[in-house]
């Protein structure tokens, strides 16, 4: 009588061979007795004869069955077999066990097996690793020397190995890394500490540059103040002259620290590609209306084409913003009274066409890429912003320190000082939006300043 326990179970190894044989002898005695069957219903043999083959088959056949099994080998192969299949059964829960544990973790992580492939990988690892294939190796996934050094030596020695790398590309990325042991195969994990790290630098970089640059305006202001507490102390015209001059380097100073804010602001998150949309060309309209006094005061008109229609790009507005209001204000800066700027916006461009449109228009100009487009770019067609003065121009050799921070083209040529920040914050906004940035001048006809940016997949 079976025990309650077992009802449902699945057979044993040795249950299930036992089975089969039966199942051979049972087909091969069946075979033998329609023979004999057939040859007494022919004639060839007499049903006497016939039913007596068929005793001798059936004997044969139950002989041969219980007399040539071997209880002990059939155990042991049975227990073997019984062990392979609860081993397998291990493994495979092992298995997902590790893929369920890696899908969980937020950072880029994944699990290398004993034989070097990638036996699974999380969402974030497939992405920044591009694996599109199931257990590929990792040398097939990773370029890095120190990562599959790491990984070999986990591996070998068994102990966990903690190492750093930067990820150079249209901005650093740095990663804190870690390969543990986990069974027979390494845990790799990559901790991306980019946002950290650029806080660090940026904190550096502001104190430095802000103590350098406001070193001189609030030297100004405290010789001033000393003068007019002193020998200016009883002369109105010279006070109030002094007064004016202490305003603009107080304006100076507030303009100063706005534009060092904003570039560390944009330098944090230069590293993560904006997901939104926004509409270039309203953008345009908005910074034209927003500068039109300023343009009015300054003799200098603001011609727009190309903004009738929506042009959506993929971009933060705000930053986007940014940068035109940059562009058309470096332009009215150095542009004559009685002049024009023009700012040209186009839509549906070819990749290949784009940066001829943006900065290669006139033959005789110098022309500079300040931030290149990524290769990686995946964009069907781009968006192309120009903004073109009529101002005295800068010579070539100006062009590659352009959008270094702090850095002013020669004023003794009588252009207009600045921050020396607008275009840096230009050329940091671009690359966050995986765009170009290039300039083309010629002294004596102006200067052009072109923006090229991927335009959104939905319109």
């Amino acid at each position: 009588m079976a025990n309650s326990n077992d009802i449902g179970a699945p057979p044993t190894a040795s249950e299930t061979r036992q089975s089969k044989r039966a199942k051979d002898f049972r087909i091969v005695g069946g075979a033998a007795i329609a023979v004999l069957l057939v040859l007494a219903l022919t004639g060839q043999a007499t049903w006497l004869a016939a039913a007596l083959g068929a005793v001798i088959v059936v004997a044969v056949c139950v002989g041969w069955l219980f007399g040539t099994v071997d209880p002990t080998v059939d155990a042991g192969t049975a227990q073997n077999e019984d062990a392979a299949a609860a081993t397998r059964a291990r493994l495979e829960t092992e298995r997902r066990f590790r893929v369920a544990l890696i899908e969980a973790l937020p950072e880029i992580a994944m699990y290398i097996d004993s034989q070097g492939k990638v036996e699974g990988a999380n969402a974030a690892a497939r992405k920044e690793l591009r694996i599109t294939t199931a257990g590929p190796m990792l040398t097939a996934v990773v370029r890095r020397p120190e990562l599959l050094d790491a990984v070999d030596a986990a591996r070998r020695t068994g102990a966990v190995q903690r190492f750093e790398i930067v990820q150079r590309d249209e901005t650093d990325r740095h990663f804190a890394c870690v390969a543990s042991p986990l069974g027979a195969g390494v845990l790799l994990s990559l901790h991306d500490f980019t946002d950290i790290k650029r806080m660090e630098m940026a904190r550096v970089d502001f104190l430095a540059n802000a103590s350098h640059e406001l070193r001189t305006p609030l030297t100004s202001l405290s010789g001033f103040i000393e003068t007019m507490r002193g020998p200016a102390r009883d002369d109105p015209e010279a006070r109030d002259r002094f007064l004016e001059i202490m305003q603009g380097q107080a304006d100076r100073m507030r303009r100063l620290i706005s534009d060092l804010l904003s570039l560390s602001r944009i330098e944090l998150v230069e590293h993560r590609p904006p997901e939104g949309q926004t509409d270039l060309a309203s953008i345009v309209i908005e910074a034209r209306d927003a500068l039109a006094l300023v343009a009015k005061e300054r003799g200098v008109e603001l011609r727009i084409t190309g903004a009738s229609a929506p042009v959506n790009v993929t971009g933060a507005r705000d930053e986007l913003t940014q940068v035109v209001q940059n562009l058309i204000d470096n332009a009215l800066k150095y542009s004559e009274k009685g002049s024009a700027v023009d700012i040209e916006v186009l839509a549906d461009v070819r990749a290949g066409e784009a940066s001829a449109i943006a900065g290669r228009r006139w033959e005789e100009a110098g022309r500079m890429s300040i931030a290149s487009a990524p290769a990686s770019s995946n964009a069907a067609s781009f968006a192309v912003l120009r903004v073109t003065d009529a101002g005295p121009g800068i010579e070539r050799q100006y062009l590659p320190r352009l959008s270094e921070r702090f850095y002013r083209v020669d004023q003794g040529r009588g252009l207009k000082p600045g921050t020396g920040l607008g275009l840096a914050i230009v050329k940091h906004v671009v690359q966050r939006h995986r765009g170009e940035f290039v300039v083309e001048s010629e002294p004596g006809r102006g200067s052009a300043f072109g923006v090229v940016l991927p335009m959104s997949d939905v319109q």
